[in-house]
């Protein structure tokens, strides 16, 4: 009986502890199946909206020589009379602030004849736009033919893609800082040789509020085709080169050109005017007129060549078209002539599989005057923009669309004078009046340049999209 009652005892405690493990499964299974309680916490933020500022752009003053008035001291820098600044908004010119910017390398500068610096009010509302433009006409000693270019805002970072310095080639790289704050800035130049070792092209100052006027032969001597970029550490400028041509005697214009787009896969040139082509054909035998030539200048800043397609379209319906594949090296600029094309005005649209800038020069020569223009590439603006028209010969607006569909334009002037295009695929050219502002309207983004010409002058500048306005900032305490 006692071993019996043992065996019941273990079997009971057997049991137990079973129905004891039991409950505890369940315990523990319906723990998993309640939700636990859970504590979640939002950071603390706040939103603050950036304090409007005041839009500004940089002109970069009058055309510059190198030596005085008398041909003395051939290292000193010097303006050669003014530029015409044409300045205005969509609220009218009188809300606009002028001011002059020091520019210390200019032996002779003056305010009255300084670089600009224009700027547009904070309290002018998030809507209100505004351009500047400067345009001279040179006719003093070497220094003869017609240069415009618009009056930019300060960049961190940009690109130069015109220019030279071969015998009786003069260029300079123009630095303006409209800021408050001084910048530091490095130029990287570039040739059909690749990278130049330019020691003294790094660590650049530019004090605020005011112009640099470097020579370029003295960073890049002899170099048939430069292009710069140009990036600041500190700060920001607006970049510009200007170029002047003699060759023996005899004086081969004169151009000032701004910024090109940044490095894409596809850029737009527009507004090239090509002329004199019979005059010019007989004189590209002589090496020292080898830079009449219409040119397609192209430099591909990444580690890998590129496979390019560029296609000429004259501006105008049923025009010619020609199309080329080029192959570019990588970190070599490349030169490329735009011959066999008649006389004519044209848009050159660049296809590549790697990142590239471009720009491009023409040259004309009539009644034995010569001048030559530089036409920088062109980006997509927004569907409203503003537009300026330097006092030049005959200016021109130029209307890119690459939408693939018509888009209907509105030009208005202050006085309400309204000029309705439609463009179809391709560009379109509208008249402007020298000295004249224009409110642009697009149904679709349009990119857009200004070109000028006459009998022995030409010039071009690209319209630039403004920068964005600051977006709201969620900060965490």
């Amino acid at each position: 009986m006692a071993a019996k009652r043992r065996i019941l005892a273990t079997g009971a405690r057997v049991v137990t502890g079973v129905v004891v493990a039991a409950v505890a499964v369940v315990v523990a299974g319906t723990a998993l199946a309640v939700p636990l309680p859970s504590v979640t916490a939002t950071p603390a933020s706040f939103t603050v909206d950036p304090a409007p500022a005041e839009s500004v752009r940089a002109c970069t003053g009058p055309l510059v020589r190198l030596s005085d008035d008398t041909g003395q001291d051939a290292t000193a820098i010097s303006s050669v009379g003014s530029a015409t600044v044409i300045a205005s908004s969509t609220q009218g010119a009188e809300v606009l602030d002028r001011s002059a910017l020091a520019s210390p390398d200019d032996i002779v500068s003056a305010e009255g004849t300084a670089p600009a610096r224009i700027a547009l009010p904070a309290d002018a509302g998030p809507d209100a736009l505004f351009a500047a433009v400067q345009s001279q006409t040179a006719a003093t000693g070497d220094l003869v033919g017609f240069a415009s270019t618009a009056c930019g805002e300060a960049d961190a970072d940009s690109w130069l893609v015109a220019g030279a310095t071969t015998v009786g080639r003069t260029s300079f790289v123009m630095l303006s800082n409209p800021g408050d704050v001084a910048a530091v800035v490095d130029l990287t130049i570039y040739g059909g040789a690749g990278l130049l070792e330019s020691p003294g092209a790094k660590n650049l100052d530019v004090p605020a509020r005011s112009t640099r006027i470097l020579s370029l032969a003295g960073l890049a001597p002899d170099l048939t085709d430069p292009v710069i970029h140009v990036q600041a550490s500190v700060g920001a400028v607006y970049a510009a080169v200007q170029q002047s041509v003699v060759r023996g005697l005899e004086p081969g214009g004169v151009e000032m050109a701004g910024p090109t787009a940044a490095p894409a896969t596809t850029q737009t040139v527009t507004g090239i005017y090509v002329a004199g082509t019979s005059t010019i054909a007989e004189r590209l035998g002589d090496p020292d007129a080898s830079d009449l030539q219409s040119v397609l200048r192209m430099f591909v800043p990444g580690d890998t060549p590129a496979s390019v397609t560029v296609r000429i379209s004259e501006e105008k319906d049923g025009g010619a078209q020609t199309e080329y594949q080029v192959g570019l090296t990588p970190q070599v600029v490349t030169d490329f002539p735009l011959q066999d094309i008649p006389d004519g005005v044209y848009t050159v649209q660049i296809e590549s599989d790697q990142p590239l800038v471009a720009g491009a020069r023409t040259s004309t020569i009539a009644n034995g005057a010569l001048d030559f223009a530089w036409y920088q590439a062109v980006e997509p603006l927004d569907p409203t923009f503003f537009v300026a028209a330097a006092d030049g010969p005959n200016p021109r607006l130029h209307l890119v669309n690459t939408s693939g569909s018509d888009v209907d334009v509105t030009l208005t002037t202050p006085a309400g004078v309204q000029t309705d295009v439609t463009i179809p695929a391709g560009t379109r050219i509208v008249p402007l009046t020298p000295g004249e502002s224009y409110t642009v309207t697009s149904t679709a983004p349009v990119a857009a340049a200004v070109s000028y010409f006459g009998v022995g002058f030409s010039s071009s500048f690209a319209i630039v999209p403004p920068s964005p306005a600051a977006a709201p900032i969620v900060v965490y305490p």
